[in-house]
């Protein structure tokens, strides 16, 4: 079958492309981990101010991937289709990223209207890079099996980028000042304020020079030209019929999915420093955490294609969000004290969680075959801004769910009201019941390996 053939992308372009990833996942994971931490204990914002800002941010970027899908299919730049936006989106990108975290001084409207402002700035252009670069993967891949393993070098180099990033992270966790070895009320960073801004200008020229490579490498892959000299090929205009043919049976199950799985990812994400910091109460063990969790998810990437192959996309995706719900509850049988047990068991989590996150773009890239097999659309920049619409109610349901769900439970470090135990079970129940609500949902998902085998067979034309 088509599926068991070798990859045929080579070594530096499976890697050259992947270092998109490695570029802006310094910014990406500072924000989506600091962002409330920084909002509360830095610019001194209530807990319900500061949830209110996040969740708003999040219905921000719901706008990100509509008009960046919009932008891609719309206008191409001279010589490209996905490279020239993609630029565009990772120098607007830096920019917001940085100026989100500047820390500006007003009343709770003025610092509102920044905050979800810049972040607007910020998505947008994550939306631009993002699409494109995933839109991308489509110019550099010539078949399903490509697609795995250009997916998973970016994921491999993502994951690096992490664990790099996870270093520097750790150091500013370490700076918050602790009362007799746990939190208390009014706990404060002690780095300057200014030193966020000029932390996240650094990874914005991170992101800026990896892309830079980036479009370089696959230069030869995204050009608008056929051959040099050649006529110029003049992207097609997207009709409401592309539009239109985009919204198909697998695109519907793969969204519900993947706001569900997405949805994780937020809802850690906006309160595991929190659960570190007032459950387990020992913030010495951030640093060995990060960097234990990012590796072990390097070890899973290193696995996907291999796995894959073995098994079928959607068996991987169903069988290690399964387990890694197993151990996020298994949380619940351990001294919740215990840095030791909560690292194993969240190293456990993101070793299998990386399965899953690994394959959505590769899911992306599947239906927008599929759509173009079935229904002749041409919309690949909105198919993939179509998933990235979805990956962004994930993180609205995820982030209403951190933000408000302390709200609920009465947690307000502002104002010294930390429940411990409530938020453990929020922080337990919260990652393990949307794994198995994903894992499940997948079931639906009909796109496997030998339904597209058959249906390529089927669309393939006839020979004389």
């Amino acid at each position: 079958m088509a599926e068991k053939q070798k990859s045929s992308v080579s070594f530096g372009m499976r890697y050259g492309y992947g270092l998109g990833e490695f570029g802006f996942n310094f910014l990406l994971t500072f924000i989506t981990f600091y962002l409330s931490p920084f909002l509360t204990n830095v610019v001194g914002l209530p807990m319900v101010a500061a949830a209110s800002i996040v969740t708003a941010t999040s219905v921000v970027k719901l706008f990100g991937m509509p008009i960046a899908g919009a932008l891609a299919e719309g206008f191409k730049f001279k010589g490209s289709t996905f490279r020239g936006w993609m630029l565009v989106g990772t120098f607007i990108f830096a920019i917001g990223g940085t100026l989100l975290f500047y820390p500006v001084k007003g009343n709770a409207g003025t610092l509102t209207a920044y905050y979800v402002a810049m972040f607007f700035v910020y998505w947008l252009g994550y939306c631009l890079m993002w699409t494109n670069h995933r839109g991308l993967m489509t110019k550099v891949s010539a078949n399903p099996v490509d697609r795995v393993a250009v997916t998973a070098a970016s994921s491999q180099l993502g994951t690096i980028a992490r664990v790099i990033f996870s270093m520097i992270s750790a150091a500013v966790v370490a700076r918050f000042v602790m009362e007799g070895g746990v939190p208390g009320p009014g706990v404060q960073f002690t780095i300057k304020p200014i030193g966020w801004t000029v932390n996240n200008l650094v990874f914005g020229v991170i992101a800026i020079l990896c892309f830079i490579v980036v479009s370089a490498i696959t230069k030869k892959c995204d050009s608008n030209v056929v051959a040099a000299g050649g006529p110029k090929q003049a992207a097609p205009k997207m009709t409401w019929a592309d539009i239109k043919n985009t919204f198909t049976k697998p695109m519907f199950i793969f969204v519900i999915c993947a706001i569900f799985r997405v949805a994780i990812l937020s809802v850690m994400g906006g309160l595991l420093n929190y659960y570190v910091m007032y459950v387990v109460g020992d913030l010495s063990i951030m640093q060995v955490y990060m960097v234990a969790t990012y590796a072990i998810s390097f070890l899973g990437a290193l696995l996907v294609t291999p796995l894959t192959k073995k098994i079928g996309k959607r068996n991987v995706f169903i069988y290690t969000t399964l387990a890694s719900a197993l151990c996020i509850f298994a949380l619940l049988f351990v001294p919740k004290t215990s840095g030791t047990a909560f690292m194993v068991c969240m190293c456990l989590f993101q070793f299998f969680g990386v399965f899953s996150s690994t394959l959505i773009p590769v899911c992306m890239a599947d239906i927008g075959e599929y759509n173009a097999l079935v229904k002749g659309s041409r919309a690949q920049g909105l198919t993939f801004s179509i998933g990235g619409f979805a990956l962004q109610i994930a993180a609205v349901f995820g982030t209403a769910v951190a933000g408000f769900g302390c709200v609920a439970i009465g947690f307000d470090p502002a104002q010294g009201l930390t429940p411990a135990e409530a938020l453990r079970s929020l922080y337990i129940y919260g990652l393990g019941g949307l794994s198995v609500l994903s894992a499940l949902l997948f079931f639906l998902y009909p796109l496997t390996e030998e339904y597209m085998a058959k249906l390529r067979e089927e669309k393939a034309p006839k020979a004389e």
